[in-house]
Formats: C-alpha cells, structure tokens, sequence
C-alpha cells in the first residue's frame, strides 16, 4: 500500500511539475505573441511614416520640377519673341548689372553684409537697414549702377518693336498676380 501511495504522490509531483512547466510555455508563448504584435504594429507605423516622408517628397519634388519647367518655359518663350541682336543685348545688360552688383557688394564693409544676410528680417527691412549705413561714396556707387541698369533698359525698349513690347507686357501680367511680383526683388540687383 505504501508503495502505491508513493507511486501516486510520485505521479501527482511529476503532474504538479508537467503543469507548472505548461503554464509556463504558455506565459512565454503570450509574451512573445505581444511583444511580436508590438514589433508589428511599431514596424507598421513605421513602415506608414516613411511611405508619408517619400509621397510628401516626391511631391515637393514634382513641384519643383513644374515649377522650373514653367519658368524655363516662360524664359524659353520670351527669348523666342528676341531676335538675336536683342538677346545679345539682354544678356549684355545682365552680365553689366552683375558687374555693378558685385562691385557694390565688394565696397560694403562686414556690419552691412551681415545686415544683408540676416534672414531675420524682411528684404525691404534689410534694404532700409542697409541705406541707413551706407556711405556717401556708397551711395554714389549704388545710385550709378542703377542708373545705368535702368539706361540698358531703355536702350532695350528702344529696340523693341511695339508688337514684341505688348507681348512681353502680357508675358509679365500673366507671370504676377493681381498686379504684384511674385517676390522677385525690386530690380535694384543688391
């Protein structure tokens, strides 16, 4: 009797032992499943973040591109209306008022190129700024180059026949709204 007493006991300890190793497996097996759901559900969010990162480049991306290629195209079709004496002369006319730019830039001291540098402020607020440290000769300088930027432009108008005139005045209507420049500077060059 002992001895079946002790084979029962026996079979209940191995039992006791079985179950606890059971519940266990089960306990590893439902932390796994949570930590493999949570590692889903983190790789998915991140998988979401990075397709949103790439639409939202690639459409900064394709919005560059039309833009550029509407501006190219604008560029394209206005030196089309040119003949070639006169797109000699626009970009004679540029490269002079790159000339007079950098040379006005070359006389500004550290203090008035950091004022035009501060993104901070406004383009009118940087000019207003700068104007007021300008010097005499500065200003002589800034005045010549201006006049002579807006002489070239009369030479150019000059040259231009009435017909190219009214297209390149409904080429720029078109290119502003209501009347304003899209933030393309005040022609001064600086």
């Amino acid at each position: 009797m002992k001895e079946i007493a002790w084979n029962n006991n026996k079979k209940q300890n191995i039992m006791k032992a079985s179950f606890k190793t059971l519940i266990a497996a089960a306990a590893v097996i439902v932390i796994t499943g949570g930590t493999a759901l949570a590692q889903t559900a983190e790789a998915n969010q991140e998988k979401e973040q990075k397709k949103s990162q790439i639409a939202t480049a690639a459409k900064e991306q394709n919005k560059n591109q039309v833009a550029t290629a509407a501006k190219e195209q604008s560029k394209n079709q206005y030196r089309n209306r040119l003949n070639e004496e006169q797109q000699a002369m626009v970009q004679e006319m540029r490269q002079n008022a790159k000339i007079l730019r950098d040379e006005f830039k070359e006389s500004l001291t550290e203090d008035q190129l950091a004022i035009l540098e501060n993104t901070e402020l406004s383009m009118k607020e940087r000019m207003d700024a700068l104007k007021e440290t300008l010097t005499d000769e500065q200003l002589e300088l800034l005045d010549c180059s201006l006049e002579g930027i807006k002489e070239q432009r009369r030479e150019m108008r000059g040259e231009m026949v009435q017909q190219q005139r009214n297209e390149h005045r409904k080429q720029v209507k078109n290119d502003t709204e209501g009347g304003k420049r899209n933030k393309k500077g005040n022609g001064n060059g600086i």
